[in-house]
């Protein structure tokens, strides 16, 4: 699967009512980066979005919440792992 197949199923339709995440403009752009360089730090986001580190720190939270985003190891060797949204959604419909 590619990157961009994989982009498209994490992000996933908008509707609250039936279980799927509605991510803004911002969350979307930090799970297509960290798709592509699951690596990149916090302030590594901002400059390339182009957005305040607090942001991106807000967003990142929010988005290991709603159980998008988990951390794999530590501050400065881990890694990001981005879950599947669609996937997510298709199981929790079932």
């Amino acid at each position: 699967m590619n990157t961009s197949e994989k982009y498209r199923r994490s992000i996933g339709e908008t509707s609250e009512k039936h279980g799927i995440v509605e991510l803004n403009s911002t969350q979307q752009e930090i799970v297509k980066l960290l798709l592509e360089n699951n690596q990149l730090s916090a302030a590594k986001l901002a400059e390339k979005i182009g957005v305040a580190s607090r942001n991106i720190e807000s967003n990142i939270k929010k988005l290991k919440e709603l159980g998008i985003l988990i951390r794999h190891g530590s501050p400065k060797n881990g890694y990001w792992e981005v879950i599947d949204c669609g996937k997510k959604n298709n199981e929790d419909t079932e």
